[in-house]
């Protein structure tokens, strides 16, 4: 309560400041106008200081397109001058008359750093760095910026890879390609992901940690569709506020000012699939009198594998002996192709200088077949497992906008737009199913009775836990004899169907007045209608005679089937040493294992289907639809106290209405002692508010230098699956699993300080602090619940009270424009960022038959510590190569609450090599080559210590080589 009356009142007096401000007297001014475009040989120029000479307080920035507007400008004669980082000053002689608009047309600036001439040509890094530094220098708010051309430079081919390299974001990774963006060590459904300004509807991933969140995987987003990419870590009240972490807007390719035609061929070579690769992407856009257009298109079509060996432990036994016995060793082997098709298409319309309209379109088809073999060792079942599985999931992602923007004049500026976009996930295997049964299909053959040796007191343990002291590897399966496909038996399998549907349907307006030279005020609403579906079904076949059915058929074994040799790929976990080669065996075909899924086979082996779907007890609450409505509205206001300082501040109200429908599922016994469960329609309704006061203040004692600090208050909304009121309640385990549509936002008091100082001859050095309070934290809460005299252990989506992050971040990118000769091409980008983070989760103990409770202290999960990025790189007479390092410090990923820290999941420390050339042959034509991942660095999670792994993973080298031709 207290912290809502700070913030009301602080939005209060920021709302009282700035009406105070407008309500001061005007003076009456001259109603001069001027117009233009400022651009070099390339494209337009974003982010040109364009001042009027002896008057600093009469300018304007240009956009990301390279326009301007100079509004109440005195009449007669007067110079501009137009500065931006790495090029001559430029001075324009004006006449100006009473009412006029007058359009200067294209304005073309020259590069100051002669030294540097022979790297500016088409395509090369240098430009597209100054025009990335030069929005970051003029943008109100705390913000990184990367362009198209800097995106193109290094080796990475989808959204997630590309903003990597920026100061204070991680990534994490499936299948050693990136996926989700994390900023400043939030996790990622903290952060805001956007498109044109618009975040974009998430889509379920394929492991725990994405399911049913907000995340946005960015690798269904080709990285050529890309024009900028805006991180804002201190957001203004014009944006949407839900981003604790950062807000990542990613800026699509829009009409170009001048006729544009790219085209880009590659191909190379996946090292752990030992399979090629290709990709290819077109531009083109022109302008035909007032109407502007762009098209492009990507497609990116690799194959890719991994080798894999997971441990689980025995962490939930109430024997502290054997809790770090491990219950099972799984070896792994992942072969798959990916696709990605994006297409952009972009439109505009000018009406005249005051209005112009835009559209914009983008559909991008994600699609991943994989085939993964595995082997599973039970070593408590005295149990070998094979299992094989082979399908697909399809990622879709579609929408648009359509907007305008309008100058009314007299200070006066309103622009609109209206979008819509829909991200569908599915899976569709195998055809020969009905659709409702459609999924992931996997076939496991089990073979019981088997033997492990080095075991003590009948458990397995690791080096690190071994009670025996045994200094022998035993990470080994340690069998007496082998895998024998006679024994290994068909006992089940399973079509897991992956899914999920969003859309967001939203419309926004906003309008400016500048009241003064010194004051712009902005206010606007914004109204977002999502809906979302969600579901997990699944099919089970098993064979009769497993289950008792009288006069079932032999089930199947493995040497009843069509098999093919285990795929090594050049030596299985060759990295530590191949120590599996003799344990591994032949496994089904592809071709076999669909064709189990035809009724003629599943006949002939007896298999008995059992269906979990929306009416199953077992799978119902994994379904459920939900529809949410967002109202938001702000007021913000930029007033310049003097030529150096400026104050950005405002406030911003966002309403949220939820409604979700799910089901309830409750599991009691009979008179018989029979399980019997009942199955209803549940709903939750809720609306909650986020006040969101924001102050900004931007000092320049220098041209070149820039002092920022903000207080901003964000937030991020629950999880989809947190939010689902599905319930289970069984009543014989005595257990209850629930959704929790009560839960608040996740709400968060940012304060950041940060200094930037840009060189001349294009480069920055930057560093600052920050800190946020958290409060509302949500986590999987497992507490004990009496009922009716009986203990049941509820596990439920809780807010915890409070949590704090703090840290530090340095950067540096600089040319060595001062060594002499051909050594000045030169050059070095680094960052680091360090955070730390608090937050305390209880833990529930029966003690004399009480239940306790305790405290634990740690760090936000999937918060790394430490997180750099170092590249070296060479540019001049045409060649351009960069080595990029990126560095993701270790952090806990789950928290095993009933099990104590001890069993936390840890992410383990990572460093990855890239490396990226080109050769300008002509100024048109550029060779190009791309490497990933030089250092084969694994995936690794482990188990309370670095010493008891859990998962290790390793992806080879990959990379390709090929052409861009810029034809225009």
């Amino acid at each position: 309560m207290n912290q809502r009356n700070f913030t009301i009142k602080l939005a209060s007096v920021i709302a009282l400041v700035l009406l105070c401000i407008s309500l001061r007297p005007v003076h009456a001014q001259q109603n001069a106008s001027l117009v233009g475009v400022v651009q070099d040989e390339l494209s337009g120029l974003p982010g040109v200081n364009v001042r009027v000479k002896d008057q600093n307080s009469k300018g304007a920035i240009t956009d990301l397109a390279g326009k301007f507007r100079l509004t109440n400008l005195p009449t007669g004669k007067s110079t501009l001058v137009l500065s931006f980082i790495g090029y001559e000053n430029h001075e324009v002689e004006v006449d100006l008359t009473a009412g006029e608009t007058k359009d200067l047309g294209e304005v073309n600036m020259k590069v100051l750093v002669t030294e540097l001439d022979d790297v500016v040509v088409k395509g090369t890094y240098f430009p597209s760095q100054q025009r990335a530094l030069n929005i970051k220098k003029q943008s109100p708010g705390i913000m990184e910026v990367m362009a198209a051309d800097a995106i193109g430079k290094l080796p990475d081919r989808n959204a997630a890879e590309a903003v990597q390299r920026i100061q204070g974001v991680s990534i994490e990774r499936d299948q050693g390609e990136g996926r989700y963006a994390l900023v400043r060590g939030t996790p990622a459904e903290w952060n805001s992901t956007l498109i044109n300004g618009d975040r974009l509807p998430a889509s379920d991933g394929t492991s725990d940690n994405s399911m049913g969140t907000r995340s946005v995987p960015l690798d269904i987003f080709p990285s050529d569709m890309i024009e900028y990419v805006q991180l804002s870590k201190a957001i203004t009240p014009d944006m949407e506020g839900d981003a604790i972490g950062g807000s990542i807007n990613f800026i699509t390719r829009t009409a170009p000012q001048n006729k544009t035609f790219n085209v880009s061929l590659g191909g190379g070579y996946n090292g752990q699939a030992e399979k090629p690769m290709y990709s290819a992407s077109m531009l083109y856009g022109d302008r035909i009198g007032k109407f502007g257009f762009m098209v492009s298109a990507a497609y990116w079509n690799r194959n890719w594998g991994s080798d894999n060996y997971e441990v689980e432990y025995n962490f939930s036994s109430p024997d502290p002996k054997e809790q770090f016995a491990v219950d099972n060793l799984q070896l792994r082997d992942y072969m798959g192709q990916r696709t990605t098709l994006g297409l952009n298409v972009g439109l505009e319309y000018e009406f005249n200088t005051n209005h112009r309209i835009f559209a914009r379109g983008v559909y991008s088809d994600f699609t991943d077949n994989e085939i993964a073999r595995q082997h599973n060792f039970y070593f408590l079942e005295n149990m070998a497992e094979v299992m094989t599985r082979n399908g697909k999931f399809t990622i879709q992602l579609s929408g648009g906008e359509v907007g305008g923007e309008h100058n009314l004049g007299n200070g006066w500026s309103l622009d609109w737009k209206a979008s819509t976009y829909l991200n569908d996930m599915s899976t569709d295997d195998p055809k020969s199913l009905p659709k409702d049964e459609r999924g992931y299909p996997m076939a496991f053959f089990q073979q019981r009775g088997v033997v492990f040796d080095d075991l003590v007191d009948g458990y397995k343990y690791l080096q690190v836990d071994d009670p025996s002291g045994d200094p022998e590897d035993d990470i080994q399966p340690d069998m007496q004899g082998s895998l024998d496909p006679q024994q290994l038996v068909l006992s089940q399998l399973l079509s897991y169907g992956i899914g999920s549907r969003e859309q967001d349907v939203s419309g926004q307006l906003d309008i400016g007045k500048k009241i003064n030279e010194k004051l712009t005020l902005t206010a606007g609403g914004k109204y977002k209608h999502k809906t979302r579906e969600g579901g997990t079904p699944l099919t089970i076949w098993i064979p009769g005679a497993f289950l008792g059915i009288p006069n079932s058929p032999a089930p199947a074994t493995l040497a009843d089937l069509q098999t093919e040799s285990f795929p090594e790929n050049g030596g299985f976990l060759q990295e530590i040493g191949s120590p599996y080669e003799d344990i591994l065996i032949d496994q089904i075909t592809t071709k076999q294992l669909r064709e189990l899924y035809t009724d003629d086979v599943l006949n002939q082996y007896g298999m008995y289907k059992i269906s979990r779907g929306e009416d199953s007890p077992d799978a119902a609450t994994g379904f459920y639809t939900g529809k949410e409505s967002v109202v938001a509205a702000y007021i913000m206001g930029e007033y310049s106290i003097s030529d150096q300082l400026m104050l950005i501040g405002g406030v911003r109200n966002e309403s949220t209405t939820v409604d979700y429908k799910g089901k309830q599922v409750t599991t009691t016994l009979d008179a018989n002692g029979d399980e019997v469960s009942i199955i209803q329609d549940v709903e939750n309704h809720k609306t909650t508010n986020a006040l969101l006061p924001m102050l900004h203040i931007k000092y320049s004692p220098q041209e070149n230098l820039n002092i920022r600090a903000a207080y901003t208050r964000t937030f991020a909304r629950p999880n989809f699956s947190d939010l689902n009121p599905g319930e289970v309640r069984n009543d014989q385990t005595r257990t209850i699993t629930k959704g929790n549509v009560d839960l608040n936002p996740t709400y968060s008091n940012n304060l950041d300080l940060m200094a930037e100082y840009f060189f001349q001859d294009v480069g920055l050095l930057s560093g600052g602090v920050f800190y946020k309070q958290i409060t509302d934290v949500i986590f999987k809460d497992q507490s004990i619940l009496n009922i009716s005299g009986q203990n049941y252990q509820v596990i439920e989506p809780k807010n915890l009270e409070s949590a704090w992050l703090a840290g530090f971040e340095v950067g540096i990118s600089k040319r060595m424009s001062f060594l002499p000769g051909a050594l000045n091409g030169f050059g070095v980008e680094a960052n680091y960022t360090y955070t730390r983070s608090e937050l305390e989760v209880p833990r529930y103990e029966e003690q004399g038959g009480q239940v306790v409770t305790l405290m634990d202290k740690q760090s936000l999960p999937r918060q790394p510590k430490n997180i750099f990025n170092a590249s070296v790189y060479y540019e001049k007479y045409g060649l351009m190569v960069r080595v990029a390092a990126n560095f993701k410090g270790k952090y806990i990923d789950i928290i095993r609450q009933e099990a104590g820290p001890e069993n936390y999941r840890w992410y383990d420390k990572n460093l990855t090599v890239d490396l990226s050339a080109a050769y300008s042959i002509t100024k048109s034509l550029r060779f190009f080559l791309e490497l990933n991942n030089l250092t084969n660095a694994p995936l690794r999670y482990y188990h309370g210590v670095s010493e008891r792994p859990e998962q290790v993973e390793y992806y080879s080298v990959r990379g390709q080589a090929g052409l861009r031709f810029n034809l225009f």
